[in-house]
């Protein structure tokens, strides 16, 4: 008898490399990574420290595979301490294409220029794939309110579908 295939999920996390572990930021990334990997999804991140440390942290410590995408061009391909496995990228778009690629879903934290930049170009590969087939870009915090007022500004309202901001981690946990 053969084995039954199980597709495996993909969860794709993008937050800021702060390492304040007082935030609340740092925190619900924790919860974060936890509730991915209770819920059977291998969990991706940028593998460095601060939010990807915490979503990390809490998806090995509830025994996920997680997997952190490290970059030759930063300096430094060493990944945080809770990457099951560490995959090390020769540029940051390989970097970028490896997260993407394959992701069920995406959730994106709290971070700088290079997160905002990593869900612009999620949100644009995003929306060429039929209506039926996106996955969804979960958006955590008030914060991200103000992007939206953008993207509407920008003619870009019908975009919305894919992006879903959600208040705080306990908003999240109903959405999943």
């Amino acid at each position: 008898m053969k084995e039954e295939q199980i597709k495996k999920k993909y969860a794709c996390f993008f937050g800021g490399a702060q390492n304040n572990t007082d935030s609340l930021e740092y925190k619900e990334s924790v919860l974060i990574g936890e509730l991915l990997a209770k819920k059977g999804f291998i969990v991706k991140n940028g593998g460095y420290r601060g939010l990807m440390e915490a979503v990390s942290k809490g998806a090995y410590q509830q025994g996920g595979i997680v997997l952190g995408y490290t970059c030759k061009s930063f300096g430094s391909t060493k990944g945080n301490c809770y990457l099951t496995e560490n995959i090390v990228s020769e540029s940051l778009f390989e970097r970028l294409e490896k997260l993407i690629s394959n992701s069920d879903i995406f959730i994106v934290q709290k971070g700088g220029v290079g997160t905002l930049s990593e869900l612009f170009l999620t949100l644009d590969l995003i929306r060429k794939i039929s209506k039926k087939e996106r996955p969804r870009i979960y958006l955590l915090g008030k914060h991200w309110e103000k992007l939206k007022a953008v993207l509407v500004s920008f003619g870009l309202q019908n975009d919305m579908g894919i992006l879903k901001i959600v208040e705080d981690f306990k908003k999240l946990k109903e959405c999943l």
